[in-house]
């Protein structure tokens, strides 16, 4: 064999390769599960405590807003109980980039299908009489 018709011959295996692991793994993508997690606490069906929807009426924010910028937060698994019956306790902050911009941080229980927002944690300057 000539090195052209070797070449030819590796081209047509490599893409046929390349073909059956397109058709095996598609378009995933690399999640790490922080995301992951914090996806399916989203997506779920939000439920506030009444302690928690004053506080967000503090901070100005309303129930859709507040599932859009959670696109911005990540778990602090260092602080969450995870395993607590009978709904996991999430804590809920934003990523270091994003500090500056949300100063709030959150705990959520996780309930099969319901997101449980106890409380929101805000910061001093706000006035808030939340009990």
């Amino acid at each position: 064999m000539k090195f052209l018709q070797r070449l030819k011959f590796y081209g047509f295996g490599f893409g046929l390769g390349l073909l059956i692991v397109f058709a095996m793994f598609g378009t995933r993508s690399c999640v790490t599960p922080n995301e992951q997690k914090m996806q399916e606490l989203v997506y779920q069906q939000f439920k506030l405590s009444e302690k928690a929807a004053c506080k967000l009426k503090c901070i100005m924010k309303n129930e859709m807003l507040l599932k859009i910028e959670l696109r911005h937060f990540e778990v602090n698994y260092d602080v969450s109980t995870i395993h607590k019956k009978p709904c996991g306790e999430y804590y809920i902050q934003p990523k270091k980039e994003f500090e500056a911009q949300y100063n709030y941080k959150l705990i959520i229980n996780d309930c099969d299908t319901i997101s449980k927002i106890d409380d929101i944690s805000i910061p001093a300057t706000f006035t808030c009489n939340c009990q």
